[in-house]
């Protein structure tokens, strides 16, 4: 089975050698947990190092903002790699006549599929599902979500979607994402003694996959980020 690396040093043992290749995979955790960092980081690594081609859709985030961001983590050259990135007033624009009814979903599954077909995209990263749900009144949230993650599975890519968990939940989703997606990493700050946190990383789920589970230290060195096992808290 082909395996799309995380790049992420120490974590791709963790997946037991990567995240098979067109997976649908959840990013989730409270604000402020770098998922957009890494998630974008993945991305970014496998097009500077294996040329693959990714597709980023922000629905919060500028194109400026986002870009900005990763060049502060240390992504540079990424105007020379095959990443596209787009936010949602492109969309908007590009699909003006389902402005008053925003039908989010359908113009994103429209959006993706033309650009896939067009650039046969390795990897897509949407960003996020609390903005899409924000957009896009849910009349039957399990079958609707059904029938996109069976159109995302169906584009042969590996796709990443980031989802926000709020403070003090004990849910890492809202609408039983968790059923339908063939991975679930999860990222959260925890409390360390009195005065420190660490952010750790742990994979709850990956199908087709021997995956070890259990919390990682997630760290950002300047040049990546990587995942140690945890000696104490």
């Amino acid at each position: 089975m082909k395996k799309i690396q995380t790049h992420i040093d120490g974590f791709d043992k963790v997946l037991g050698g990567g995240i098979p290749s067109g997976h649908v995979v959840l990013i989730c955790g409270t604000p402020g947990t770098m998922k957009t960092s890494v998630t974008y980081s993945i991305m970014y690594e496998n097009a500077k190092r294996n040329g693959k081609k990714g597709l980023y859709i922000s629905l919060e985030e500028s194109y400026d903002g986002l870009k900005g961001a990763m060049l502060d983590l240390g992504m540079g050259g990424i105007d020379e790699l095959p990443v596209f990135m787009i936010d949602v007033g492109k969309i908007r624009h590009a699909h003006a006549d389902h402005e008053m009814n925003k039908n989010w979903i359908s113009i994103l599954q429209k959006y993706i599929k033309k650009r896939v077909e067009e650039n046969e995209f390795d990897i897509i990263v949407i960003d996020s599902l609390a903005a899409l749900y924000s957009l896009t009144p849910l009349n039957n949230p399990r079958a609707e979500l059904f029938h996109f993650v069976r159109f995302l599975k169906e584009l042969q890519a590996t796709v990443f979607l980031i989802s926000e968990i709020s403070y003090g939940s004990t849910a890492l989703v809202s609408h039983d994402e968790d059923f339908l997606v063939d991975g679930i990493i999860h990222l959260k700050m925890h409390e360390v003694g009195e005065s420190d946190f660490q952010l750790r990383i742990n994979c709850i789920k990956m199908r087709r996959a021997q995956h070890t589970r259990g919390w990682h230290r997630l760290m950002h060195t300047g040049k990546g980020f990587n995942a140690t096992p945890i000696i104490s808290d």
